[in-house]
């Protein structure tokens, strides 16, 4: 007996697990929590990226009755590079989190994971511009959560492409 492969229509023995031409599974056993696990860790890395969003907008919003004038300001044009990150972050979080978890368009799921990791290395690189950074303090709060989380679930990802539509 044979079964048609779904993604390249060729014939392909029905005991098959994965495509012997596009290496596309075949069964449900042919999906790993690999996948599901990377995409559980970009929506850690999605939720991170929310967090912190929403303590930089509390800092924009209030800078201006916590610092002077001039000092308010630099703060600001810091806080404005951090949200544009932790928003980039969350918006390409999501994405590559919805596209692993349902399993479609592997080369999307990749580039919007990797996206992600960038906009968590911009905001940690921010983190360590501003005077009196502290690099424990960064490595704890940006770049553990914003770089090493969504890149480990880009890497669990990326050995995954059979599982993709």
């Amino acid at each position: 007996m044979v079964s048609e492969c779904p993604k390249c229509r060729r014939k392909s023995p029905v005991d098959s697990v994965y495509c012997p031409y596009c290496g596309r599974g075949m069964k449900p056993s042919a999906r790993s929590t690999q996948v599901s696990v990377g995409g559980a860790l970009m929506i850690v890395a999605t939720v991170a990226n929310l967090i912190f969003f929403i303590f930089a907008f509390q800092a924009i919003i209030n800078i201006h009755r916590w610092y002077p004038p001039l000092v308010a300001q630099i703060w600001f044009t810091y806080d404005q590079f951090l949200m544009m990150f932790f928003f980039t972050g969350l918006l390409f979080g999501l994405c590559t989190a919805v596209l692993s978890l349902s399993r479609r368009s592997y080369k999307w799921t990749l580039a919007s994971a990797m996206l992600c990791t960038l906009s968590g290395g911009g905001a940690w690189i921010t983190s360590m511009i501003v005077p009196h950074s502290n690099i424990v303090q960064s490595l704890l709060y940006y770049f553990f959560p914003l770089i090493a989380t969504p890149f480990a679930g880009a890497v669990l990802i990326f050995f995954r492409p059979a599982e993709f539509q």
